[in-house]
């Protein structure tokens, strides 16, 4: 396994991925909590400004989703949501920038064929005009360009997503070695356990990679967070 990691150091590099780890990814970068306020973003990745608008309106969507389904909103389920809210939007800035950097890119007919397979955007079977800027002016609160760069760069991230699985290989001998380690030299159910037990050592295989490739990033994120000051200007 160490010998893989040693072999595509320079992979880990060029390629990110978001998803994988779901919500148990925790902090990105050092978090700079700057002393001025600045009017148009809730934060700044590498100089990147995330608008404060596009924050307050997915917290909000968060927030009327808990509201739907009768569920408590305290004080401190708010302040949970803030910081998850502020933590996915800042992930989704960095997979975006590096996709951006490494050439992974999202045609626009690419785009418009993602945006028209929406079933909320169907009506009879058939994409919506209407019931498009319905939902998103009604129900999501954005504009078509935001949802639309949102969807762009969540698509060019699920791209590196594949690109990092359909690197990840397990070689034969590299398989037979897991399993019987695995199952204390017990080969007898091999042939019959490997099509699964192949999946899920390129499962961890791949996850493995995906924490060095963080503790690499993490160490030349810049990250300034405005949200207190903001919300200190507003009260």
């Amino acid at each position: 396994m160490m010998n893989f990691l040693r072999k595509n150091m320079r992979m880990i590099f060029l390629i990110t991925i978001i998803g994988f780890l779901g919500g148990a990814f925790i902090g990105f970068g050092g978090y700079f909590f700057s002393n001025k306020t600045s009017a148009d973003a809730v934060v700044e990745v590498n100089g990147a400004k995330i608008p404060y608008r596009q924050y307050s309106n997915t917290l909000n969507r968060v927030l009327d989703g808990m509201r739907q389904q009768k569920q408590e909103i305290t004080d401190a389920v708010t302040k949970q949501k803030k910081q998850e809210v502020l933590q996915d939007l800042i992930q989704e800035e960095v997979f975006s920038s590096e996709a951006e950097k490494y050439g992974i890119t999202v045609p626009d007919g690419e785009l418009a064929a993602d945006i028209h397979h929406y079933p909320a955007f169907q009506r009879d079977g058939n994409f919506s005009q209407q019931a498009y800027f319905q939902i998103l002016f009604q129900m999501l609160h954005t504009t078509p360009k935001e949802f639309e760069d949102s969807r762009r760069r969540q698509i060019a991230i699920f791209k590196l997503r594949q690109m990092i699985a359909s690197s990840v290989l397990i070689t034969e001998p590299e398989l037979r070695m897991e399993y019987y380690f695995a199952h204390k030299g017990n080969m007898a159910d091999y042939q019959k356990d490997k099509l699964k037990f192949r999946d899920d050592i390129k499962q961890k295989k791949t996850m493995l990679v995906f924490s060095e490739w963080f503790k690499l990033l993490n160490q030349t994120m810049k990250i300034k967070v405005h949200l207190e000051e903001i919300e200190k200007g507003q009260g």
